[in-house]
């Protein structure tokens, strides 16, 4: 991506890894529902759409990538063309084989561009169109005329010559060979960068956006079904992180190989790889702008409806957003069903009727939650089998025969032994060319009724219906079908219906006679007997108008203990239900009595239960609680260290309430039993007495000793029980990411909501949110603080800065201004005040509480023009003292923390991490650092986003 504005180099002649071939072709799997991306830069891909794109390689969906420029930035060949191997190395690494590729031609008439197919997975392939950089202000570079893709969007070049020297383009021409690539490759997923606003605001490259427009008008273009969208670039950084974990490591070693081949970046010395600004970029992805070509699920008159959901911001409608994201990324852009597995479902219902040939299902982006198999179930009976679908959040699009129906149901067959809540990221349903003819049902059929019944003719979409009564076959030039037909006497009635798209379907024949209606109607229960998830509804209908149908769900004779069905019935799914029913027509005729079984699907898997806080030194008093992650599980435990088992004794305890510690060493061991006997492991924690010593504003499991917290990528908090003497003890997870992947900055003010407990509070997005501290190393429920807080590039608390004994927080807002947020002790804030300007000089800004020894909070900031570290002493009262430089060479760690006391010398420390190493450097009370070398706490810090 040519972000800077001038480079120089020279390298080497290159050996591509790939083989000419002199065969023409559309891309190997065209048509399948594969993705394409058409970005300007080699790279931008890698940067800004992934992982989404980087999913479907991995779960070998077709994908093809368009680059629009060389991305030079207005060097010679040398230099792009080694771009293009980057390119190239890094999709064979996402794909896992080798970096082969085999050229043919794009399939564009009258136009010699080439496609690179990689030939150990088919189906990926990239084109370079090779247009020449044209620099973040589109006024492109002098080695290429100042020629700029921008320029040629918005007419100031009539045309544009690649950096090749292949023939130019006119925009038209430009234009017609973009559209051209689209309709070659069929996508039903189709990707650019941001085409809203200007390339000026918000701020982003010129190559950007003008690419985005060529784009966005080939996806218009395209009038297969599809969904577009726009993806945002440089301004990312200013955004809440949002790739994480695995994503976000798989994402940047990509990134990283790409790096081989461009030596302008991972280049600054000291900051690795990868460096600034792309470090912050490759922790977020984010959309702009969706837009939708014959997708049925976004057509107007469409509804979606599901099983159940695990929450509000969850629901069915997260399945045709867009957005094929979820947890960790946004756990608000997926449907969840609320703890169901198999038998669950998601539904579509179309008014008018739709005729749709494929859908698009993407599950959930979470590893132990997969759909494993299912069915789509059509209104027209028909079904159609669904395997088990990518578990990385990948679409898989599934093809049938037209059908033109008036809903589509997703059944979820079979999930992994770990799932605990089926679901998808995204269900897509196309539109297709309606070949299908329309079906007419009469009702009732033919037979012999009283003089007076009525005869419907219904078809099963939007369709004209002709028909005769006198035995002749009917014609379009026939009567018109608009009312129901009357019975006086015998009635040889024939029929067939022309639909919306001139589909005829065959004349049918039913045959009516006047006189006792001895014909008994028939009654269908939908859905039908089997597994099903617990509020499923069965309704009943009779194929007779009037029809009085009676049920009953105990197994009981429905013709003496009927209830009159009114209403769907809903499976409470308790247990099995037997569902028996009959109907009686106004002619007194009973049908048979059916019945049809729904049963609960079978639970196999094990509950797991959790202890908190786990294994640790706690102090007496404390208390441990259990819980299962299954409703209805009882847990079994034992305190003597023998094996607990699902029976109660003297020793082997039925969970109830918290234990108690008490002033020894506890074992736990526990285990779990849900309703369905399903047993956990064993699990065992093991409790000890902590050694007393000073109270620390910092300590978070209650033995007096300050602890430090770190996050890393995959969104979990940790908690570093400290020793007392400098060193650090074994981890043990606070937060599990489910709580806490958001969250993007943590401060640490101590006991913040003055129950005698440190507590945590942490931005995520906009919102400030407070987790209390336990006391025991764990955290309580979150609860908002307060909104408003993007704006601020820097937060932290230096304790009780006003002098009223509450616990302060501080940010530095985007000005630069430095505001104070004081407590109200109640985990609450007061109105902020400004307590100085110009800190946008300090890359860094945090506290270790009183520094200096006077007995009132200080801040600690580092300049980023030298380095230089600086106390910033406070006067108890929101106010400063003289601050003075303390400190140089500090511009080399990458995070720095004040822990309080962390040594137990009764002198507040300070943290800085260099490289992979997090440094201890102890304070002299003074507002110094002592003179001893810092200790090494450990290495393996570089992979945690957040230390605290």
């Amino acid at each position: 991506m040519a972000w800077l504005l001038a480079l120089s180099m020279t390298i080497t002649g290159l050996t591509l890894g790939f083989t000419a071939s002199a065969s023409a072709a559309v891309p190997p799997c065209a048509g399948t529902g594969g993705a394409m991306q058409i970005v300007a830069h080699t790279d931008d891909d890698l940067i800004f759409i992934s992982p989404d794109f980087m999913r479907d390689i991995q779960a070998k969906r077709c994908v093809q990538t368009v680059y629009t420029t060389a991305g030079e930035a207005g060097e010679g060949p040398a230099y792009w063309k080694s771009l293009e191997a980057g390119i190239r190395a890094s999709y064979a690494k996402m794909a896992g084989v080798a970096d082969s590729w085999t050229t043919s031609d794009a399939g564009v008439p009258n136009r010699p561009l080439t496609m690179q197919t990689l030939n150990g997975a088919p189906n990926v392939s990239v084109v370079f169109m090779r247009l020449p950089d044209g620099f973040p202000n589109g006024l492109g570079s002098a080695a290429y005329n100042s020629q700029s893709i921008l320029k040629l969007w918005d007419g100031r070049l009539s045309s544009i010559r690649p950096v090749d020297n292949a023939a130019a383009f006119t925009k038209t021409q430009f234009q017609t060979a973009l559209n051209r690539l689209v309709a070659n490759f069929q996508p039903t997923t189709f990707r650019t960068q941001d085409w809203t606003g200007t390339y000026k605001n918000p701020y982003d490259h010129s190559d950007h956006w003008a690419t985005a427009k060529f784009a966005q008008l080939a996806s218009r273009s395209y009038a297969g079904p599809h969904t577009a969208l726009a993806y945002d670039a440089y301004v990312i950084d200013e955004y809440a992180q949002n790739v994480t974990g695995a994503e976000l490591t798989a994402k940047v070693d990509t990134f990283v190989r790409f790096a081989d081949f461009d030596m302008y970046i991972c280049s600054s010395p000291g900051e690795g790889c990868p460096d600034s600004p792309y470090d912050e970029w490759l922790k977020r992805q984010y959309i702009t702008a969706i837009e939708w070509t014959g997708n049925a699920a976004k057509s107007p008159g469409t509804t979606v409806s599901s099983s159940s959901q695990k929450a509000t911001a969850q629901g069915p409608e997260k399945a045709r957003d867009g957005y094929a994201w979820g947890a960790p990324m946004d756990a608000s852009r997926e449907w969840v069903t609320a703890g169901e597995k198999a038998g669950s479902w998601i539904e579509y219902d179309f008014s008018p009727t739709r005729t749709i040939n494929a859908v698009t299902l993407a599950d959930r982006p979470v590893l132990t939650d997969q759909v494993t198999g299912g069915n789509l179930q059509f209104s027209d009976g028909s079904s159609v089998p669904v395997p088990a679908l990518p578990n990385n959040g990948s679409g898989l699009t599934i093809n049938f025969p037209s059908k033109t129906v008036s809903s589509v149901r997703l059944n979820i067959t079979s999930v992994s032994p770990t799932t605990t809540n089926a679901g998808l990221a995204e269900f897509e349903a196309y539109l297709g060319t309606d070949n299908v003819a329309p079906s007419v049902t009469p009702t009732p059929p033919g037979g012999t009724y009283s003089v007076g019944q009525t005869v419907t003719l219904t078809a099963n979409e939007t369709a004209t219906i002709y028909y005769t009564t006198d035995g002749s076959t009917p014609t379009t030039t026939s009567n018109k079908y608009t009312a129901p037909l009357t019975l006086s006497g015998p009635l040889t009635l024939k029929y067939f219906a022309v639909d919306s798209a001139n589909n005829a379907s065959a004349v049918a024949t039913q045959t009516y006679s006047t006189g006792p209606d001895t014909t008994k109607p028939i009654v269908t229960a939908n859905p039908a007997g089997g597994a099903y998830a617990a509020g499923t509804s069965i309704t009943l209908t009779a194929n007779e108008p009037n029809s009085v149908i009676k049920y009953t769900t105990d197994g009981t004779d429905p013709l003496t203990a009927g209830l009159v069905y009114s209403t769907p019935i809903t499976f409470p799914g308790t247990g099995p239900m037997t569902l028996k029913y009959f109907a009686t027509d106004p002619a007194g005729n009973a049908s048979d009595v059916a019945s049809q079984t729904y049963t609960v699907p079978a639970d196999t898997t094990a509950p797991t239960v959790t202890a908190n806080p786990t294994g640790r030194p706690l102090s007496s008093g404390a208390t441990i609680s259990l819980s299962a992650n299954e409703a209805g599980t009882t847990i079994y435990y034992t305190t003597d260290g023998s094996t607990p088992t699902a029976t109660e004794s003297a020793t082997n305890f039925k969970y109830a309430a918290p234990i108690v510690m008490g002033n020894s060493a506890l074992v736990l061991k526990y285990i779990g039993v849900d309703p369905a006997g399903n047993t956990s492991a064993v699990a065992t924690q093991t409790y000890s007495v902590p050694a007393a010593g000073p109270p620390s504003a910092h300590d978070f499991d209650g033995d007096g000793k300050a602890d430090v917290l770190a996050s890393d990528a995959t969104g979990n908090l940790y908690l570093y029980p400290g020793d007392g003497a400098g060193g650090l003890q074994a981890r043990k997870l606070a937060i599990p990411a489910s709580d806490w992947s958001t969250v993007t900055d943590a401060i640490t003010p101590g006991d913040f909501n003055r129950d005698g407990k440190a507590d945590v509070v942490a931005r995520a997005g906009d919102v400030l949110w407070l987790y209390p501290g336990d006391g025991a190393g764990g955290f309580g429920a979150r609860s908002q603080i307060s909104t408003g807080w993007s704006a601020m590039t820097q937060l932290f608390s230096p304790g009780d800065f006003s002098g009223d004994g509450i616990p302060d927080i501080m940010a530095r807002r985007s000005t630069g201004d430095l505001r104070l947020y004081a407590g109200n002790g109640s985990g609450g804030l007061r109105t902020p005040t400004t307590v100085g300007t110009g800190w946008n000089v300090m890359n860094a800004i945090f506290s270790t509480g009183d520094f200096n020894g006077d007995g009132k909070a200080d801040v600690l900031a580092r300049r980023a023009d030298t380095g230089a570290l600086w106390l910033y002493p406070g006067d108890g009262a929101s106010d400063w003292l003289p601050w003075k430089q303390i400190s140089a060479g500090w511009d080399n760690r990458t995070s720095m923390a004040g822990p309080r006391d962390l040594d137990g010398d009764a002198k507040n420390d300070v943290l800085g991490r260099i490289g992979d190493t997090l440094w201890l450097y102890p304070g002299s009370g003074s507002g110094t650092f002592r003179n001893v070398p810092p200790t090494s706490l450990g290495t393996g810090w570089q992979a945690m986003k957040i230390i605290a």
